[in-house]
Order: C-alpha cells, then sequence, then structure tokens
C-alpha cells in the first residue's frame, strides 16, 4: 500500500513537472489551450512571418500560410517583414508584429 501511495504521488508531481513546460517550436506569444476561446473572440493572431526569394509565410492563428493562400475565412493577401494584409470575414486587415520588448512577461 506504501508503494502504491508513493507511485501516485511521484505521477502528480511528474505530470505539474510536464505542465510547466511549453512547446519550443512553437511561437512564444501563440495562445495556450486554456486561451484557445480567445482568439475567436479576438480575431486573428500573427505570430510569424518568414521571407525569401522563393516564398512569403505568415502564421496566423498557429497556421502557416503562404502568401495567397487561404483556410477558413481568411486570406492572406501579402506578407511584410513585421506586418500581413489578411482578408477576413469581408474586410481587409493589416495585422502587425508586436517586437519582444513591448510584450508583457505574464
Amino acid at each position: 500500500m506504501f508503494k502504491l501511495k508513493i507511485a501516485l504521488c511521484l505521477l502528480m508531481l511528474s505530470q505539474v513537472a510536464i505542465a510547466q513546460f511549453r512547446d519550443p517550436t512553437k511561437p512564444a506569444n501563440m495562445p495556450t489551450g486554456e486561451h484557445a476561446a480567445t482568439i475567436e473572440i479576438q480575431g486573428v493572431v500573427l505570430s510569424a512571418t518568414w521571407l525569401s526569394p522563393l516564398a512569403k509565410h505568415a502564421t496566423l492563428n498557429g497556421k502557416t500560410l503562404k502568401q495567397g493562400e487561404s483556410f477558413n475565412d481568411l486570406t492572406l493577401l501579402k506578407v511584410n517583414q513585421n506586418s500581413v494584409l489578411i482578408k477576413h470575414q469581408g474586410l481587409i486587415k493589416t495585422l502587425y508584429l508586436i517586437p519582444a520588448s513591448y510584450k508583457s512577461n505574464h
């Protein structure tokens, strides 16, 4: 019985330790699971842009799109170094990347 209690305690502690770490491959300002509903309320979140001689990409709401591609009700019209031009719900909008120095440390 004592071994079972120790095993359960270790299992609970390991789950807490795992929950503290974020996936390092995801953008730093990408909302976690508990904030997923916030994306729908806020609209579109721009988290990264990539420019190369062959293609221009941007990550919007966690999905990477090539310039000109669409998903759901969102079309990536133009990619610039720090901003993108999108068409979302019939409106054309410009989204800007927020420099890391301006982001809060929450």
